[in-house]
């Protein structure tokens, strides 16, 4: 019997529902046979298994980057009930859209689950890859670059599902009408990882599939460099206490890392460090990188950049400043998160080892000899501190084009009020990923980096540190520090460099480097062991200043996110807030209750992740 497509059907179930049918196709109505005897067809089928590509970054709902925001590096404004205002308080079940975790509502559309979204597709590269050797295609060439690519990508799409989810059912063949699902069993972090990073391994042997895009149409499209950042980022997590199941997977993981770097550097990726507007980004390359497009060309300026996404710009109805009339504050950076970044000459402000001596983090351990000053704190500081956070004092545009002193004090223009949702709640705003020249009328545009090459010089550093190999981990991590202009961390002063110290040094460094990435997210998860809560991002905390109108100075007071202040008494109330999703059940990502359910009735395995 013929298969017949359908462009408007969308299979209900996790592998082959209750009839075999996809829900693209080329014309509207043919059967497999017909797609893959028509060079033309063939190719709309791969650009089929792209489709919905996720955006990540400003794509989730309410156009907030959920990741971050439930990180320990910010706090959502939350909204019209967006996804970090439900996990905030806690407010997830695994019944449909209530799946803030499940679903990540707005990346994948409404309704659709992660877990379905990727195996849809996963489902897709499977017919593919089974017709490709006989299918009609323009060239030879073609059909070698094609297969090569449709195994990167499941590759792509494996690495999502299993940092979501953990462990998943590997199903590299198509599925047929009656597939008995009772044949599935779970594959453990470690297997996918190794079939992953295969793939990969063999897909980069193919001289067809290239290195970079060289068209801004083929920007989403796979490529050598893409396979060798999903080689790395599998064997990292693989060998993080959350995935690696009791194992020692450092040594093994540190080898690939060292192969996926060493491939790219051949390869003529670099780190972006040359300035190209000097008069808007100074000698900061590293905000200018953040802030701008990447090219395309053979020889691009951007050689850093490894996969973009999409292109954001700020949104002034999700996140922007009151200076631009902005409807949202977004996703405000903590007080935490600006602890992080160092002096400029690079020492930390908080003691890394014991940061604060209070659960709720109001009571600092500062480093003495610093250079840090309470009272004055955001002068002298690492310069990525500068292209990822708006403080009191720092300038934007506003909708005149004119620079406006951003006023975060009480009774200043930028002030926190509450819960108006055009206000900070932490006294600092999102600067990342924000460009100068933009303003209300004019947004800019940016490129959104999944995957970049200070992120594989970090994942190879994480490996050495975990194998004790300090002096390979420093070497990589000094074009990082390099590129900022900050001295390498065993070039600080009065610092001792041992594995402990140079792994919190690390953490650190990657928390800075990666800020409002959607890395950090993962790593708190990874770096946590199984059934242990994240502490770490419970509490957030911000900086309330007052202003004194006889003589002008300020007084900078660190207080609890929701707490609030009374000038006359100058005393706090309130219980402040908390993020609720910092228990072990926030590790991994919940099912959705009926696809549990229906698998459990054909496998006899409950695949619900614990504590949900």
């Amino acid at each position: 019997m013929k298969t017949k497509i359908w462009i408007t059907v969308f299979s209900l179930f996790l592998l082959a529902s209750c009839s075999e049918v996809l829900d693209i196709s080329p014309d509207g109505t043919q059967t497999l046979d017909e797609i893959f005897k028509d060079e033309s067809t063939t190719g709309g089928y791969l650009s089929s298994c792209y489709q919905s590509f996720p955006g990540f970054s400003y794509r989730y709902v309410g156009l907030e980057n959920l990741p971050t925001a439930i990180s320990d590096d910010a706090w959502s404004i939350g909204r019209n009930g967006a996804g970090s205002a439900s996990l905030y308080l806690g407010a997830v079940t695994t019944v449909g859209n209530q799946n803030k975790l499940g679903y990540m509502k707005g990346l994948f559309g409404n309704g659709v689950s992660g877990w379905k979204y990727f195996y849809l597709r996963i489902r897709r590269i499977n017919v593919f890859l089974s017709r490709i050797e006989t299918a009609a295609v323009p060239s030879e060439a073609e059909r070698a670059q094609w297969t090569a690519e449709a195994r990167v990508l499941r590759a792509f799409y494996y690495t999502e599902l299993i940092n979501r989810y953990g462990s998943v059912y590997l199903i590299t063949e198509p599925t047929e009408v009656g597939f008995d699902e009772s044949t599935l069993v779970l594959s453990t972090y470690k297997q996918m990882a190794d079939f992953i990073i295969s793939e990969c391994r063999e897909a980069m042997k193919e001289d067809e599939l290239p290195w970079r895009p060289e068209l801004s149409a083929d920007a989403k499209r796979m490529t050598k460099s893409i396979a060798a950042g999903l080689k790395s980022k599998v064997a990292l997590f693989m060998a993080s206490p959350l995935f690696a199941d009791g194992q020692d997977y450092w040594a093994e993981a540190e080898a690939i890392c060292k192969e996926s770097l060493d491939e790219l550097l051949a390869h003529d990726f670099e780190l972006y460090t040359t300035v190209r507007n000097t008069s808007v980004f100074g000698d900061n390359a590293y905000q200018e990188y953040s802030t701008t497009t990447r090219d395309y060309s053979s020889s691009p300026r951007d050689k850093e950049t490894i996969l973009t996404t999409n292109n954001v710009s700020t949104n002034w109805n999700y996140q922007g400043l009151p200076i631009n009339n902005a409807t949202s504050a977004g996703m405000a950076p903590t007080q935490e998160l600006v602890d992080a970044y160092p002096m400029k000459n690079g020492k930390y402000i908080l003691d890394l080892g014991a940061p604060y001596n209070d659960v709720k983090h109001l009571s600092p351990n500062f480093n003495s000899n610093s250079g840090y000053d309470e009272q004055d704190p955001y002068i002298d500081r690492d310069p990525r501190f500068y292209a990822s956070v708006y403080y009191n004092g720092s300038t934007a545009l506003n909708q005149q084009n004119q620079q406006i002193e951003i006023e975060i004090f009480r009774t200043g223009n930028s002030s926190i009020m509450g819960s108006n949702t055009k206000r900070t709640q932490t006294g600092y705003y999102p600067r990342r990923h924000y460009n100068p020249l933009s303003r209300r009328g004019k947004n800019v545009a940016i490129s959104w980096r999944y995957m970049r090459l200070a992120e594989i010089y970090l994942n190879y550093a994480e490996c050495a540190i975990e194998n004790n190999h300090l002096t390979e981990a420093l070497a990589a991590i000094k074009p990082i520090r390099d590129r900022v202009g900050m001295p390498n961390l065993d070039e600080v002063e009065d610092v001792t460099i041992d594995q402990a110290n140079l792994r919190l040094m690390y953490r650190n460094e990657r928390r800075i480097e990666m800020a409002y990435e959607e890395t950090r997210y993962y790593d708190v998860r990874r770096w946590t062991s199984p059934g242990t809560d994240m502490d770490i991002i419970r509490y957030a905390t911000g900086m309330w200043i007052e202003k004194d109108p006889n003589d002008g100075t300020l007084s900078h007071m660190r207080f609890q996110v929701g707490d609030a202040y009374d000038p006359d008494t100058k005393t706090w109330a309130g219980d402040g807030l908390e993020k609720a999703c910092y228990t072990s059940k926030y590790l991994l990502h919940p099912h959705d209750a009926l696809e549990v359910s229906r698998l459990l009735n054909s496998t006899g395995v409950n695949i619900q992740n614990p504590g949900w």
